[in-house]
């Protein structure tokens, strides 16, 4: 079995590889990456647990039963979509992953962790810049440390959730940048990522304050575990490159941009340090054995790309469309909120956005206004709750109660709706 694994871990590289040739028309077909994704999800499949086991096979077999309605009606369907849909998104994930073989911290020397409110600006900043970067790996991070010393207080739990998930509103190395992208493609990436640091900062602030004033809370007795500073060149770099690449070619999907320079960093970073034999070899291992630790986010995210495109297809040959043909201000809010009160009930953002991004694709929707509200969606959803991705870690790994998940994070999930609302209508006049 041990081989098997590993061998997915070659076909993720693979798919890795073959979609970033593709974008740059070094390579003749898409289908040849979302397939190898495929074969290492299905070998990677008895990792799941029971109940996600039920929940993805469900999902798959719904996917192929839309498919084969919608195919039956509409023989002209694209049916390489079953397999490509969310592919560069998995290339994404694939490329941050690789990140993880810089290292962002520095062996702790005190007995005592650190605590006060510096010591909650350091560790929020910590949590929020590089997990833009290297995403739940940041979280783990300072949680681990921290959940050494004592169980997890609530101000640590607000701090963690708050700082990790707002970053779904402007990183373009989060998931949700690039799920957010995969279904609105003409966006303005810049844009976007200017709206959506400047709701991040609210967030922030809202956070702030409300352990500052409340008299359930301490700030002055914060205990936190930030980051080493010194490693903040790196998600500023790869922001930068990122951004001037993308003038130069515009035709390339930022995705595949990001997920390039991920990987070219990473090695440059390491030929710095190591014999380029030490890092082939550290690279390999890594392909074998840490890959096909992301299981769950590949299964997910495949899947969830296949029944959100049979779903679409199914609603589009049946003349079923979206109750508005214009996506304004108004529809978007009422869409937030949708989207935000199903993630509660299980459905995981990247699902609702593979639906309605097909189905928005079919009416006047601006991209990136479009975006702006998948990004902001995804932000609030993963943070607030309490059976996300985040928060189901949380809980697994730390021992967290949902509960208090969920009682502290409804009025930030409130308030930020609130906010994200005003930016929308903000948003829309000028757009």
């Amino acid at each position: 079995m041990k081989t098997f694994i590993s061998l997915s871990g070659v076909f993720l590289f693979f798919s890795f590889i073959f979609s970033i040739l593709y974008e740059f028309k070094l390579f003749p077909t898409l289908f040849i990456s979302g397939a190898l994704a495929f074969f290492s999800a299905t070998i990677l499949f008895h990792k799941l647990s029971s109940f996600q086991k039920v929940f993805i096979s469900l999902l798959f077999l719904l996917g192929l039963i839309f498919w084969a309605i919608s195919y039956k009606i509409n023989p002209t369907l694209d049916l390489t979509k079953m397999v490509t849909a969310n592919q560069f998104l998995l290339t994404l994930l694939i490329g941050v992953h690789f990140l993880r073989l810089i290292s962002f911290s520095k062996k702790q020397e005190e007995k005592e962790l650190p605590r006060g409110k510096n010591t909650f600006f350091k560790t929020y900043l910590s949590i929020h810049l590089f997990g833009s970067i290297i995403n739940l790996s940041s979280v783990l991070l300072v949680a681990d440390n921290l959940y050494k010393k004592a169980k997890l207080s609530k101000e640590q739990l607000i701090v963690v959730t708050r700082a990790f998930s707002s970053d779904a509103f402007w990183s373009p190395f989060f998931v949700a940048f690039a799920a957010a992208i995969t279904y609105a493609p003409n966006t303005q990436v810049s844009h976007i990522i200017f709206y959506g640091i400047f709701i991040a900062f609210i967030a922030f602030v809202f956070t702030y304050f409300e352990l500052k004033k409340s008299n359930i809370y301490s700030l002055n007795n914060f205990v936190g575990y930030p980051i080493s500073m010194e490693t903040l060149w790196l998600p500023f770099t790869l922001l930068i490159l990122v951004l001037i690449s993308h003038n130069i070619l515009p035709n390339i999907k930022v995705i595949v941009l990001i997920s390039f320079f991920c990987i070219l960093i990473t090695f440059i970073t390491l030929l710095f340090t190591q014999q380029i034999k030490e890092i082939i070899n550290k690279f390999s291992n890594h392909i074998v054995e840490k890959l096909p630790s992301m299981y769950s986010e590949l299964i997910l995210f495949l899947v969830a790309g296949l029944f959100g495109t049979g779903v679409s297809n199914l609603l589009l040959v049946n003349n079923i469309t979206l109750p508005f043909d214009t996506f304004n201000a108004l529809n978007a809010s009422l869409t937030l909120f949708v989207i935000i009160l199903v993630s509660y009930i299980g459905i995981h953002p990247i699902i609702s956005i593979s639906i309605l991004g097909n189905l928005l694709n079919n009416i006047d929707a601006n991209h990136t206004f479009m975006a702006t509200m998948f990004l902001m969606s995804w932000a609030i959803s993963v943070g607030a709750s309490p059976i996300s991705g985040l928060n189901l870690t949380l809980q697994a790994r730390y021992k967290v109660n949902l509960k208090d998940i969920y009682t502290i994070n409804i009025k930030y999930a409130l308030f930020m709706y609130f906010i994200c609302v005003i930016f929308l209508v903000a948003i829309f006049k000028f757009i």
